[in-house]
């Protein structure tokens, strides 16, 4: 009797510490990729057609949440977008006033907008193919049709550059463990 009291024992205990371990891990990746500035990133995602977790896992990989982040290329913001890139994707808005970009830069609304619509029209540009449109969100589209050539898509093989294959990893990592942790 006092053998089965003991395992029984023993088994709660080690359920529990399971429940705790698992609850306990799920709550440190929540805190490591948080869900800020959910009210712009749910509008602005389904205005635009991208998936919200792939816009919280290039936010997470660009800037960490740091609303005022900035780049030595120049660029700002959540989002990390360069002027140049910044103006034309106010241009593709049709936005008659495109906000200046030394003020407005690191808006958080303004950044995560413009941000995803550039996702948008990346991901528009490689039919669907999320790799190339990270990709191209980190090196720019020239680089990324030179490594396409005439395929469909581009495979991480093919990525030139050590630091955008590492930046596509991270990106779908992140994007991953958004879609796990908050489905």
């Amino acid at each position: 009797m006092r053998t089965a009291k003991r395992v029984f024992r023993l088994t709660v205990c080690a359920v529990m510490l399971i429940i705790l371990a698992v609850w306990g891990y799920n709550a440190a990746l929540r805190y490591l990729y948080p869900m800020r500035f959910s009210t712009a990133v749910q509008k602005y995602s389904s205005m635009y057609g991208v998936e919200k977790e792939l816009v919280y896992a290039v936010i997470k990989c660009e800037s960490n949440f740091k609303v005022d982040a900035n780049s030595y290329a120049g660029a700002k913001g959540l989002m990390q977008l360069t002027e140049e890139t910044f103006n034309d994707v106010g241009a593709m808005l049709g936005e008659k006033d495109i906000p200046d970009f030394e003020s407005s830069g690191t808006d958080a609304e303004i950044n995560i907008k413009y941000g995803t619509k550039y996702l948008s029209y990346l991901l528009g540009v490689f039919d669907g193919d999320k790799t190339a449109a990270i990709a191209a969100y980190n090196t720019g589209m020239g680089n990324v049709k030179k490594w396409i050539g005439e395929k469909d898509s581009l495979q991480y093989t093919e990525i030139r550059f050590n630091e955008t294959s590492g930046y596509v990893r991270k990106v779908q990592r992140a994007e991953s463990i958004y879609k796990k942790l908050y489905s």
